[in-house]
């Protein structure tokens, strides 16, 4: 036979698992939520809870769950419920939680034999029951049958969570059935009441489907099922009848039957999907011949829709079949959200005035099938299909269409937020993305919804609006950018290129002081995440990493005081870079960045002075200039708001920032002087290599760290050993005991002067 459908991902276990046994393995990512990008929310699309787990996910088996689980306790309070309206008033539910649940085989069987009056005694936990005072014959009748509901537990209940689990925890294959079927069946048989006898049919069934034989559990259940009510017991012995048939490869049949349990039992949704496995086009032709209904192919449609990710074919299907089926709402936000993901960065050639960045990523089937039911009005709920026809639309780059579409679903329109929301967010992002400028007409437009947007509480999962905002930020950001507006730039979206001129930052300065903002710039300024305070430590970092102290000193201290102290001490010279050695070497003081830049601009001008002790100063001024770049062990010097902090390496660092924060030049200047002053060899000694430590780096600068790009493989293009000046210049001081000290603790130096 032809076989027309692509296999499923995950096809094992199929046969060995179902109703309530199956494993549902996928893995969550780690990475943003489950549905990628999306401003679609399927929430506001399907009403019914129990789809959830059928809505698109492109890291999950199961959107929101992962995987299912529950194949063991599923329907525990269904279960303790039925049964406490079974024994009637007066029964204690956790009574028979203790029972059903928790009780051993052994504890039960006891318990039964004592309501038979076959013992005088209960299990010592069970002595204080109010069940066993008024024993009467539901009680009883109750008690046999849980007696050979826990002997299944040997075969039905695994006590597994994963698939992997499987191998080392099933159970014993060789258990023996044949006597519990046979006590299952004789009291089915001769049970008049209809509770019991719906659940020895159930029990029977189960058991027949893990120890066969298959045929007598295809008989026991078409012989009987129209004897009993509709109802999960019912569903539940259906789905195990369907995994019979899956067993026998009897596809049609089973498959028919999954998709009557997918449709009518929702808790065995999840089950009944994973079991679902057509496989060739006969086969499938067969199932469908099988439904009773139109209703029974619309569901096997959604099925198929599901399982094969073919979303576009079987709405088409069921569209045909009934167009006003509330199973295509479901399928049309998969397509949807599956769509969406094929323009996951928003943020990409968003300069122009459409959203759209690959027009031919739209699913052209897709497309003409939901502009073919948006136009001919015949669902149930029109404005899902109009909804869905604008976004379309506007990803096509249609954004006049999107609007037009988008006036039609807002005419009947519900009014449930979750619908009114959905529509409002993609009608501002249509308005944006048809806007060829960001002007007063726009922002006149926009200001009302982007202070709805901007304060909505709810998560994203709850509404998806995001991305949206994200996308909306940076839009208008980059279309102020190229209106010169940066300020306004700037608070739709930060970008580090602004901080580059001072001047950018002088203006924000005045912007943010500003008590007169109009509306507009009111959102905008609350848009921006930064500070006045953020603004002007930058400006003083700056301006001490360009030597202008006094300066920076004078912005340092027109912020709030702060007990934030350096980690190391800045001062200190180590032939080694180790930040940690110095974080965690005791220090006598402790620098702030305040009292450093105070400390540091003492030194400089007793250095301007002259004297004897202009080697320590600059030395120490020298140190101090390497220590607070990214090279030393001041590293939080320079970190802030704006900069950033934790950089891992000099690629780490933003473009904007990195020359500054590895810049040599100040420490080169000031271990030069330090030479310059230098009296003694075991000073000059220390100077050169303290000097070759910036050469080295510089040459690092120059050929890895200052490139806009970094390959792998970059550093190890590099030349291993180079004999840098300062090092050269050190070996006329051999007999000093630095160049000893750095013999032994520099192993570069070490294998260079050996050569």
């Amino acid at each position: 036979m032809k076989q027309l459908f692509s296999k499923k991902h995950l096809t094992t276990l199929i046969s060995s698992f179902a109703a309530g046994t199956g494993i549902i393995l996928a893995c969550a990512g780690d990475w943003g939520p489950e549905y990628g990008t999306s401003s679609f929310t399927p929430e506001a699309f399907v009403s019914d809870d129990s789809y959830r787990p059928f809505f698109y996910s492109g890291t999950s088996f199961y959107y929101d769950i992962g995987y299912d689980t529950k194949h063991d306790n599923r329907f525990n309070d269904v279960n303790i419920s039925d049964w406490l309206t079974y024994l009637g008033s007066g029964t204690r539910r956790t009574e028979l939680e203790h029972l059903l649940q928790t009780a051993t085989e052994t504890a039960i069987d006891s318990a039964a034999d004592f309501a038979n009056g076959k013992t005088k005694s209960l299990p010592s936990g069970m002595k204080s029951f109010q069940l066993f005072k008024k024993l009467n014959t539901k009680t009883t009748s109750f008690l046999s049958y849980l007696s050979l509901a826990k002997k299944s537990e040997a075969f039905a209940v695994n006590n597994f969570e994963y698939s992997w689990e499987y191998d080392s925890k099933k159970k014993n294959t060789s258990f023996n059935a044949a006597p519990l079927n046979s006590k299952l069946l004789q009291e089915f048989t001769k049970t008049t009441d209809a509770f019991l006898k719906q659940r020895y049919w159930f029990q029977l069934e189960r058991s027949y489907f893990f120890n066969g034989p298959s045929q007598k559990a295809i008989d026991l259940f078409e012989n009987n099922e129209k004897s009993f009510p509709k109802n999960d017991m019912y569903y539940r012995t259906m789905a195990y009848a369907a995994g019979v048939y899956n067993k026998l490869k009897n596809f049609s049949k089973a498959n028919y039957y999954y998709s009557r349990v997918f449709d009518s039992c929702t808790a065995l949704r999840t089950v009944a999907h994973y079991s679902f496995n057509p496989q060739e086009q006969a086969d499938w032709t067969a199932t469908l011949a099988l439904a009773a209904n139109n209703d029974e192919k619309a569901t096997l449609w959604q099925m198929l829709g599901i399982y094969y990710a073919d979303e576009v074919r079987a709405m088409q299907e069921i569209y045909a079949l009934n167009p006003r089926s509330e199973k295509l709402d479901l399928l049309l936000t998969r397509a949807i959200n599956k769509t969406e993901q094929n323009f996951n960065d928003y943020n990409e050639g968003i300069q122009g005035s459409i959203l759209a960045i690959k027009k031919d990523t739209v699913n052209s089937s897709l497309f003409a099938l939901v502009t073919r039911v948006a136009q001919a009005g015949n669902t149930s709920q029109p404005w899902k299909w109009h909804t869905a026809l604008g976004y379309l639309n506007m990803l096509k780059g249609n954004t006049e269409k999107a609007a037009a579409a988008y006036a039609q679903a807002e005419k009947k329109l519900p009014k449930e937020e979750l619908a009114q929301s959905q529509l409002r967010l993609l009608k501002l992002i249509n308005i944006i993305a048809s806007a060829t400028k960001a002007d007063s007409k726009l922002e006149k437009t926009i200001l009302p919804e982007l202070e709805w947007l901007t304060g909505i509480k709810l998560e994203d999962g709850a509404f998806r609006h995001q991305s949206a905002l994200s996308w909306v930020r940076q839009t208008l950001s980059n279309r102020y950018k190229t209106q010169k507006e940066y300020i306004k730039a700037v608070c739709f979206s930060n970008y580090q290129n602004f901080y580059v001129d001072n001047n950018n930052i002088e203006a924000m300065k005045t912007f943010l002081a500003k008590t007169n903002k109009t509306p507009y710039e009111a959102l905008y300024a609350k848009l921006y995440p930064l500070t006045a305070n953020n603004l002007v430590e930058y400006q003083a970092i700056a301006l001490a990493l360009h030597d202008n102290l006094e300066e920076a000193i004078a912005k340092m201290e027109t912020l709030p005081a702060t007990n934030t102290t350096l980690p190391g001490n800045p001062f200190n010279g180590r032939l080694q870079d180790c930040h940690d050695c110095d974080h965690e070497a005791a220090q006598k003081i402790k620098y702030t960045k305040l009292s450093l830049l105070k400390k540091m601009k003492e030194m400089e001008d007793k250095i301007k002075a002259g004297g004897a002790e202009v080697y320590t100063n600059a030395m120490l001024v020298a140190n101090a200039f390497y220590n607070m770049t990214h090279y030393g062990n001041a590293r939080a010097f320079y970190e802030n708001q704006i900069i950033g902090s934790y950089h891992y390496s000099p690629f780490a660092i933003d473009q904007q920032f990195r020359s500054l924060l590895i810049d040599m030049s100040l420490p080169t200047k000031y271990y030069t002087q330090a030479l310059n002053a230098a009296k003694t060899d075991e000073q000059k000694a220390k100077c050169y290599f303290m000097l070759a430590k910036c050469e080295r780096n510089k040459y690092y600068n120059t050929n890895l760290y200052n490139k806009k790009e970094y390959h792998y493989g970059d550093r190890a293009n590099l030349a291993d050993y180079l004999a840098w000046d300062g090092f050269k210049s050190l070996k006329q001081y051999k007999t000093t005991k630095f160049y000893q000290e750095a013999i032994r603790e520099c192993g570069y130096f070490r294998t260079w002067s050996q050569k």
